[in-house]
């Protein structure tokens, strides 16, 4: 049977692990639950332990923190394990920011797709398949939740590699929801939205208030205010987005989660940018992945303080660890709950697309566990995007499991934003050196040559 716990493996998270911490606390199902938190770091470890305690006793809440930098150790018995690992922490983001930035592909956040989601995906795919192996042999009946990205391409290698219950949750399709809601003069708690895709292409199905489709009016409305470019606004959801309005117009249906992350998926809204300002109001979301990376010294400086007790907490900064709480309640409690959008196996919920693809779609979770809906087809345009995607990201996952360079390099040369061949094999060596040992297995060795 599994132990009333919690195991977060990543819990330096700055942003998310106190978000978790707060969410817990906040509910009387989780009184009495440890959460263990895991990271390499023991001083981030054991100072979200410290936090992690004052925010229970503020909130009156038996909650149990412990630290711990062997995940082993923690995993036994566990309910629900999440994972926010980030190999090579805000210094590998930044690689794969740089790395490509030498060859002309600038990118806009470079975590899930592109050049920069692929070298991502090579170090975290074989990390987060280890610690499912650990689950699968310590806690058998837990549910694996993970948040790193590239989610798609490590639910993949998960899901496919181990028999552990897991999924991906991402706070994307969530925010779209809220923001066009605020731009149609509504509340999103009334908004009925379904959307259906992979991660960071999802694509708005079903949009309705009550018994009205709300479709012909977001149409409008999109069509009256898109086009804003300014850096300022497009560093914001909603209908002024000009990558989602484009997408919209030529696709049929409207995708989340915003321009910065679906123009990354298409070779026209990066490719050949060259020098200067991004095109399509691009560079707004080029800005804020640049100054998030260069954020994390400043939030560790806080959480420090308030673990030691000497600030007063903070306001709950994301809302991502919320429907994380809520989800892990409808497990406990049996008490039925739509989930708007969980990161699965396909097997047939989108019937044009591979089965094979970890898909994300809409989802009901309680006592049968967490159980995708199935939503026929997607436009054939669409499906087919996004199958050709699904394929680069089994490649990736394939290249990540095998430590195989050739297959890096094909995983690399079939991103859209990627000119050629060439450039890939400069990308993959220039990362061997910028990521050292945890790239070092994509090296060329001498029988390899010609790759």
């Amino acid at each position: 049977m599994a132990d009333n716990s919690f195991v977060l493996i990543g819990a330096g998270s700055t942003v998310f692990t106190p978000g978790l911490l707060t969410d817990l606390a906040s509910s009387r199902v989780f009184d009495g639950w440890t959460v263990h938190l895991v990271d390499l770091d023991a001083q981030a470890a054991q100072t979200m332990a410290r936090l992690g305690a004052r925010i229970a006793a503020e909130h009156g809440s038996t909650l149990k923190t412990v630290a711990h930098t062997d995940r082993r150790e923690a995993l036994p018995g566990a309910s629900f394990v999440t994972t926010t690992i980030a190999v090579g922490g805000a210094a590998g983001w930044r690689h794969d920011m740089n790395v490509p930035l030498k060859y002309g592909i600038r990118q806009t956040v470079g975590d899930s797709v592109g050049p920069g989601g692929v070298l991502r995906a090579l170090r975290h795919v074989p990390e987060l398949v280890a610690i499912a192996r650990d689950i699968e042999e310590l806690a058998p009946q837990a549910w694996l939740v993970n948040y790193s990205n590239p989610l798609t391409a490590n639910v993949r290698g998960i899901t496919r590699e181990t028999g552990v219950n897991a999924i991906g949750l991402c706070h994307g399709t969530m925010h779209t929801k809220a923001a066009l809601a605020k731009d149609l003069g509504l509340e999103s708690g009334d908004v009925h939205a379904v959307f259906a895709g992979l991660n960071h292409l999802c694509w708005l199905l079903d949009l309705r208030h009550g018994a009205e489709d709300l479709y012909p009016r977001l149409r409008a409305l999109v069509e009256e205010r898109a086009g804003d470019i300014s850096s300022e606004a497009t560093r914001h959801e909603g209908v002024h987005l000009p990558v989602s309005a484009d997408l919209m117009r030529t696709f049929g249906l409207y995708p989340a989660p915003g321009d910065r992350h679906v123009a990354e998926f298409f070779a026209w809204y990066l490719g050949g940018a060259g020098e200067g300002t991004l095109p399509w109001g691009m560079q707004g979301g080029h800005d804020m992945t640049i100054e998030y990376i260069g954020e994390k010294s400043d939030l560790w400086d806080r959480l420090h303080a308030q673990a030691d007790g000497s600030v007063p907490l903070a306001g709950k900064d994301d809302q991502e660890a919320e429907r994380l709480v809520s989800i892990a309640e409808a497990l406990v409690t049996g008490q039925d709950m739509v989930e708007l959008a969980v990161n699965m196996p396909n097997q047939g919920k989108i019937a044009n697309l591979p089965s094979t693809a970890v898909v994300e779609v809409p989802a009901v979770v309680g006592a049968a566990g967490i159980n995708g809906l199935s939503i026929g087809d997607l436009p054939p345009a669409i499906a087919a995007t996004l199958t050709t995607r699904a394929q680069q990201q089994e490649i990736t996952v394939d290249a990540a499991l095998r430590g195989d360079r050739q297959l890096a390099i094909q995983a690399l040369a079939l991103d859209p934003l990627v000119p050629d061949t060439q450039t890939a094999r400069a990308i993959l060596d220039d990362a061997i050196e910028a990521h050292g040992a945890t790239m070092e297995r994509f090296r060329a060795k001498p029988e390899d040559a010609s790759l």
